[in-house]
């Protein structure tokens, strides 16, 4: 991923998304974060070993991003990052691929050669404890003290290279960990294969007796190698989501400048430049059709399977397919701010964050490492003074520990499930904004459904204009006269506004062909409707709400009316002057396509299921009937939406699920807000969980999502902790007597390539 930095709400922060090379275990993570953190102007920083990125919010001009990279190389680690300065996105990317791929190839490398020597020396360590080459090289060297001396030295040559190339990256991070205050698994590996080898090599020398170990210092360099090989690779699967979706972005688009139609790269186009897509081709960035019509695939970006058309004034998402039609749009949104780049920093800043579950493994691994030596160094002691063994059996046994404890599983536990989770839910349309979040999904027993917008389409319909003016039945008015009718007045103050009522009536308006007046004054009432002056008199237009604060009577046959109305589902707006009621326009939604199986879906995981909205209990009430939803809250206000989720937490785990502005309150206040995508940006950035598509069906899957992720870190926690508890005590007792060290290395290897592999298991995941 390449390094970007983009605004956050306050001038004062800006968030960096850093990729990382060479990390090897959870403390490295813990290394480079305490590293950042000291930095002057670096607010906060998490790094995540699963992801190997780190999440930095800074303050700019008070430290650098080429200082933050400096100090994270100084610590032992890489920032892979293009050449140029001013090199383009693709660049950046690229370059980051590029450096990954020559890691991967570089642990390759190095795992082949330490199994090509250290393959050989176990086999010939093992035959010569067998006695089984004594008859193949005695009479080469005719006595017992040559024949040691000869397969010696054999082995130490066949463990030279294991211990110089192999296993240099182990010594080389150990030290550099050591340097910065920390312990990591490096060091646990490189002290138990390099007490083996200089072990070994005393003993060579004269210096002790006993047996030599250069197969089992090359074998736990080549076993361990071979575990953070597949691991590395292993790990780079459980980001391919967030993958894929990179990969979907076109690297060129046909731009029309001056008449001509010009192939350009991606990265050179300019916001109101006009870009041709003919069918089969990918949308080369955000836009609104200007001409042309067709069918557009777009479940890489939202999961919904069937295309979605698109005419003139359409918007249109970049990565997508074009199916049918030729497609003339003119480019709204470029570069980094593009839906799917702005998906891609959402799911990568959410994958490094931390969950609350995380916490326990972090303190564990802070302090694991230490506590592995300090273990270790009571075996040797014990052993030796204790058991009355000899110094070789403390050793080894001391070594045992060493390589067995697993920091690694330990830190994988969490963020790989998180990782993978995460990038699950993106491909399934389902965006966390944080870990946190999708743990806490996963405990949700009750969802709160806003109505208008979430279980309905939003998109309303006039159904009944009432003129309750005195001279309307003695006066004809011609239609197209401003002000010449109560839908003319209550458009005219309901233009300025963006809540759906007050667009469906001006969009009545104008498809009669009734001309709309100016207005002067215009106030918005929160929760109730708004007011303005029309050719000079003060309208006001909105619920009974406002008709009761502006002391505004609803006459009985008004009222009557009314009722029927509200029977029928139907949502009534008032229009007041100075006379009093002068008269209601009748508004109907309609439910949206899925919402029914939506709501049983919440029913069948054991979710109370209510719905809360501003608008009268009768029409809320029918529209919940339609939906299926029993329990229905009506006539709250945004403010009173918030206190609404309050008093429904106290029993329980409160998801709210909205889409407007009005819904802000109560999306922050509730323990996850869940924004549909269609809904506004205020809404998005209030949630916990962002739903692309704007179906109401991915609220059950996110929840499903979360409860399968949080699942998977609890099994992995669950076997890394049990792994340790068991096999540490194992190692110390010394059951494996002197192969000890070399099952230890492979019981390490796969501990986490188990924790891996059963993360990978989420992205198989039904959603």
């Amino acid at each position: 991923m390449r390094l970007r930095h983009s605004r956050e709400f306050t001038m004062e922060s800006t968030n960096l998304d850093l990729p990382l090379i060479g990390m090897t275990c959870a403390n490295c993570a813990n290394t480079i974060q305490r590293t950042l953190r000291k930095l002057p102007g670096i607010t906060e920083a998490n790094v995540n070993y699963a992801s190997e990125r780190a999440a930095v919010s800074y303050v700019p001009g008070a430290v650098s991003i080429a200082q933050m990279i400096a100090a994270v190389r100084k610590a032992g680690y890489d920032v892979p990052r293009a050449r140029s300065a001013t090199a383009s996105a693709s660049e950046q990317v690229d370059a980051e691929q590029a450096a990954r791929e020559a890691d991967i190839s570089d642990r390759r490398r190095r795992m082949i050669v330490g199994l090509a020597f250290a393959l050989p020396a176990l086999l010939l360590g093992m035959s010569s404890d067998f006695g089984l080459l004594m008859p193949v090289v005695m009479p080469f060297v005719g006595s017992m003290a040559g024949y040691h001396l000869t397969l010696d030295l054999v082995l130490l040559a066949l463990a030279i290279p294991v211990m110089l190339y192999s296993a240099r990256p182990y010594f080389v991070h150990g030290y550099q960990s050591l340097l910065n205050g920390s312990a990591n698994m490096d060091v646990l590996i490189a002290l138990g294969s390099g007490i083996a080898f200089l072990y070994s090599l005393m003993v060579l020398l004269g210096v002790f007796g006993g047996h030599v170990y250069f197969e089992t210092a090359a074998t736990i360099v080549a076993l361990i190698g071979i575990g953070k090989y597949i691991e590395v690779v292993a790990k780079g699967r459980t980001s391919a989501a967030i993958k894929s979706l990179m990969a979907l972005r076109p690297k060129t688009a046909r731009v029309i400048r001056e008449g001509a139609e010009l192939d350009l790269p991606v990265d050179q186009i300019q916001i109101g430049e006009v870009i041709l897509v003919r069918p089969g081709e990918r949308i080369a960035t955000d836009g609104i059709v200007i001409a042309g019509d067709s069918a557009v695939d777009e479940s890489m970006i939202t999961g919904e399977s069937l295309p979605r058309d698109k005419v003139i004034g359409s918007t249109v998402i970049g990565a997508t397919v074009n199916k049918q039609g030729a497609l003339r749009f003119e480019a709204s949104a470029v570069g980094a701010d593009t839906a799917l780049a702005n998906i891609i920093r959402l799911v990568q800043r959410a994958q490094g964050s931390k969950a609350p579950i995380q916490a326990l493994a972090d303190k564990v691994s802070a302090i694991f490492v230490p506590v592995v030596l300090l273990v270790a160094v009571l075996t040797f002691v014990g052993w030796l003074i204790l058991g009355h063994a000899s110094a070789e059996t403390a050793l080894i046994n001391a070594i045992s520990v060493l390589v067995i404890a697993c920091p690694c599983a330990l830190g994988l536990a969490t963020p790989t499930a998180i990782v993978v989770g995460m990038g699950r839910g993106a491909e399934a349309g389902i965006l966390f904004k944080n870990s946190a979040a999708l743990e806490r999904a996963a405990h949700v027993n009750t969802v709160v459904l806003d109505k208008t917008g979430t279980i309905t389409t939003g998109d309303l319909q006039v159904t009944d204009v009432i003129d309750l003016r005195p001279d309307v039945s003695g006066e004809a008015r011609e239609p197209g006269e401003p002000g010449s009718s109560v839908l003319a007045l209550m458009a005219a103050v309901e233009k300025p506004s963006e809540h759906p009522l007050a667009q469906a009536i001006v969009r009545h308006a104008h498809a009669l062909g009734v001309v709309v007046p100016a207005v002067d004054g215009f106030q918005a009432v929160p929760g109730a409707g708004a007011q303005a002056r029309v050719n000079g008199a003060l309208i006001a237009v909105g619920n009974e709400r406002l008709m009761t604060a502006l002391a505004v009577t609803v006459p009985a046959g008004v009222q009557t009316r009314l009722d029927t109305l509200r029977a029928q589902g139907k949502t009534a707006m008032f229009a007041s002057a100075t006379e009093g009621l002068i008269g209601l326009i009748a508004l109907s939604d309609t439910i949206k396509e899925g919402s029914a199986q939506a709501i049983a879906d919440l029913r069948a995981t054991g979710s109370r299921v209510v719905m809360l909205t501003g608008d009268n209990a009768a029409s809320a009430k029918e529209m919940a009937r339609q939906a299926g939803v029993s329990e229905v809250i009506a006539d709250v206000i945004p403010e009173q939406k918030a206190d609404t989720i309050k008093r429904l937490q106290s029993p329980g785990v409160v998801a709210m699920v909205g889409d407007g502005i009005n819904d802000a309150p109560a999306l922050a206040q509730a323990d996850v807000g869940i924004a549909i995508g269609t809904g506004t940006d205020v809404a998005m950035e209030a949630a916990d969980v962002t739903l692309i598509s704007g179906d109401l069906r991915g609220v059950a899957r996110a929840i499903r999502l979360s409860a399968q992720t949080v699942r998977n870190i609890r099994q992995n926690l669950f076997w890394a902790f049990i792994y340790n508890v068991v096999l540490i005590p194992v190692a110390i007792a010394g059951i494996f007597a002197q192969y000890g060290p070399i099952l230890a290395a492979g019981a390490m290897a796969f501990s986490s390539l188990f924790v891996v592999g059963n993360a990978l298991r989420l992205r198989r995941a039904r959603v």
